[in-house]
């Protein structure tokens, strides 16, 4: 059976594939500009339809939704109904979905620590903790109707995803920060892990990051990833957060000194590996 492969294209959006059998982690691809945000925002089915194509995606086993701000959850549910997928996630994704006027179509209310099989892979949700400095926390309750505003989109319940196949396993952890002991008797080949606002923490903070994710599934490939400025459209050159919000620089400096024997780099938009 191959081994699955893995893609980014952007912010903590993660498509891992087998070839036959394929799941995506959040699918954020419409990048509203900063005046929309501050505005209404929707779904841009061009910008959506553009990037499935970049990634060579037509059908999806699931999509899984790590929280439900924005930047992770705004176009899931359509790529969701665009591919075939399940879409997985927290109550409050669900009620994103319903607000689409999508509510018929498949949902899974993702539990932490309850496998779930899609296609090859068994997905475990572990429960994860949003980055420090959360703008928009606590639950949806109410269907989000089109345009919506961006404090619309609350975090609902955090999830990062073990993602198990046959013959390998990948762990994408989207936020930048850890429930102490969470990932102790997981295992992961490959982690997509979040860095955004990572640079602002101490030295010591980062140190413990790196061990209670990578460190504790002994990765052995460590994709950064949530460190790009998610408001610039995936048509140009991905650029990190500006320094006003993070440090990428002070967090890649810790990770390589803590990163022995490991595959450590940004990754590259679109590039299956």
């Amino acid at each position: 059976m191959p081994e699955p492969r893995t893609a980014f294209a952007g912010v903590s959006t993660v498509l891992v594939t087998d070839g036959a059998s394929a799941v995506l982690v959040d699918g954020f691809f419409s990048r509203p500009s900063p005046l929309k945000m501050a505005t209404r925002v929707a779904p841009d089915r061009r910008r959506i339809e553009e990037a499935l194509r970049r990634l060579g995606v037509t059908a999806l086993d699931a999509v899984l939704v790590a929280h439900s701000h924005l930047d992770h959850a705004l176009d899931a549910p359509v790529v969701a109904q665009l591919t075939g997928a399940t879409l997985a996630g927290s109550a409050s994704t669900r009620r994103i979905q319903e607000g689409y006027g999508l509510a018929g179509e498949p949902f899974e209310e993702l539990v932490p620590g309850r496998p779930v099989g899609f296609g090859a892979f068994t997905v475990t949700p572990v429960g994860a903790r949003h980055s420090d400095g959360d703008r928009v926390p606590g639950e949806i309750t109410e269907p989000v109707r089109l345009p919506a505003r961006t404090r619309a989109f609350r975090t609902g319940r955090c999830y990062s995803f073990h993602i198990a196949h046959p013959a390998g396993s990948v762990l994408v952890h989207a936020s930048a920060n850890f429930v102490p002991g969470a990932l102790a008797g997981f295992r992961a080949d490959v982690v997509y892990l979040g860095v955004g606002q990572a640079g602002k923490q101490t030295e010591q903070w980062r140190e413990r990051y790196w061990r209670e994710t990578a460190g504790a599934v002994g990765a052995r490939t460590v994709r950064p990833i949530h460190w790009d400025a998610f408001w610039r459209p995936l048509g140009k050159p991905l650029k990190p957060l500006p320094k006003a919000f993070d440090d990428l620089d002070a967090t890649m400096a810790t990770f390589e000194r803590l990163a022995d024997g490991v595959d450590l780099a940004l990754p590259e938009l679109w590039r299956l590996e």
